[in-house]
């Protein structure tokens, strides 16, 4: 009698051109970041160059090609700190000093959000092939489309009062709502988790707040 042999865990393979990918979209994104302040400061449209969300947007894509949730998270991660350099390399450039404990904390933050919103993306991407599916099914979309709705609520609105921008982060926020729970039609899902994920990020910008 031949013992049976059970097949070896497959290992997680991290593919090499993903994560140059988002090493260049984080430096890229960042890179264009201090020139569109100038454009785009004082403008309605001044919240996508001078905010959280539009920062939150690479690692979610990253995180949503990858084939692991390993992978997605360290996706998510290269992705959203790699702005920091990006845009305080170019804002040196431009003439504008860095102060060391702003590239910190932001570089912190970065491996926070860079770490959840990779996960997320990979969450909403892999659907129904995921087994987890049906209990978090909808919760990685409902978390980037509250990163925009509280934003726009709490701090472009009720901190800021620039009504304008909120308005165009709102907007932002449910064009993500309608195309991202067109993926495996999850619009009911995202819709079950948009009520946590909004008390989640209700909590996170009042956090923001206290610390700036």
């Amino acid at each position: 009698m031949t013992a049976s042999v059970l097949p070896r865990p497959r290992p997680v393979t991290v593919p090499a051109r993903l994560l140059l990918a988002a090493v260049a979209a984080g430096l890229a994104v960042g890179a264009l970041t201090s020139p569109g302040q100038t454009l785009l400061g004082g403008t309605a449209l001044g919240g996508l160059v001078n905010a959280v969300g539009p920062w939150l947007l690479a690692p979610f894509v990253l995180g949503a090609r990858a084939r692991s949730p390993q992978v997605a998270v360290l996706a998510g991660v290269l992705a959203c700190t790699a702005q920091v350099p990006g845009y305080y390399l170019v804002s040196a450039a431009r003439g504008f000093a860095a102060s060391t404990p702003w590239v910190l904390s932001w570089t912190v933050a970065g491996l926070v959000g860079g770490a959840v919103l990779g996960l997320a993306g990979w969450a909403w991407w892999s659907g129904a092939g995921w087994s987890g599916a049906g209990r978090w099914r909808g919760a990685g979309a409902a978390l980037l489309v509250a990163v925009w709705l509280t934003e726009a609520l709490v701090l472009l609105g009720a901190v800021l009062r620039h009504w304008d921008s909120a308005a165009v982060s709102g907007a932002v926020g449910l064009a993500l709502l309608a195309g991202l729970g067109a993926h495996d039609r999850q619009w009911g899902a995202v819709l079950r988790w948009l009520a946590p994920a909004l008390v989640l990020g209700i909590g996170g910008f009042l956090a923001l707040v206290a610390v700036l």
